[in-house]
């Protein structure tokens, strides 16, 4: 399942399933696009990956994904980088319990900035690399995007962000059908996963009123326990390889088993 002669971006590329995601296609031969804010953090990415011998390259690119200008620098970089774009990741992303709430309480600014970033990014990252992955003539490109198992199940307080991510899933059944055969695109809805931001909101979380602990509910609650962010990684690197050639339009939970309950 190598992915050499690949390019793929990945944003929020620096920490998290992002980093693991960047260090798994590397690993498999890829060049990697790290498309993230943090510029510190994507260089320790690039130099895992660089460290490799049997990986491909690997760069940063400063990325706002609720900028388009930034997003059409990010493939652009790509394109003159490496001479292709073969592979997009989805995986950027934010969620904030201050910010978000029951529908009956939400706020334009708060939905502003979690669509901007959840949702209107994604938009933009496929809306510039779409037609550079088609420009190849390979018919071998790959759109994998990162929601959630909120896409697919319900958890109280968070309607907002469930809702960006509902809207993900709907999305990429739209490009893989819109776009068939040259791109095929797939969503991945990640459970709890190991990574500094699920460790922040459940420490967020501590001392709030019985009911609200979501997220370590969420821990007890899911059969194969906690992901590592490898875990998703490695799926995402499947649905990009020939391997998944067949596989369009599909939603995969990378949960534990957690909607399988």
């Amino acid at each position: 399942m190598r992915l050499d002669n690949r390019t793929a971006i990945v944003t929020g590329g620096a920490s998290g399933i992002g980093a693991a995601t960047c260090r798994v296609l590397g690993g498999r031969g890829a060049d990697v696009v790290v498309a993230d804010l943090d510029a510190e953090r994507a260089a320790d990415v690039v130099e895992a990956i660089e460290a490799d011998g049997d990986a491909g390259n690997a760069s940063f690119v400063e990325t706002d994904v609720s900028d388009e200008e930034a997003i059409k620098a990010m493939v652009d970089h790509a394109e003159v980088e490496y001479g292709r774009l073969d592979v997009l990741v989805n995986n950027a992303a934010v969620a904030s319990r201050e910010a978000d709430g029951p529908v009956t309480e939400f706020a334009d600014d708060a939905y502003d900035f979690l669509t901007g970033v959840n949702l209107r990014g994604p938009m933009y990252a496929c809306k510039h690399a779409i037609p550079a992955m088609r420009e190849t003539g390979d018919g071998t490109g790959v759109v994998v995007n990162n929601a959630s198992v909120a896409a697919l199940v319900a958890e109280p307080g968070m309607d907002i962000y469930t809702a960006t991510k509902g809207a993900l899933v709907s999305l990429t059944r739209s490009i893989a059908v819109e776009y068939a055969p040259e791109i095929r695109a797939n969503t991945v809805c990640p459970g709890v996963v190991e990574t500094p931001m699920l460790e922040e909101a459940i420490d967020a979380e501590a001392g709030e009123t019985p009911g609200e602990g979501t997220l370590e509910r969420m821990v007890a609650e899911t059969p194969l326990g906690m992901a590592a962010p490898e875990d998703v990684g490695r799926t995402v690197a499947f649905l990009a390889s020939d391997d998944a050639a067949a596989i369009t339009g599909a939603t995969v939970p990378v949960d534990g088993g957690y909607t399988a309950k």
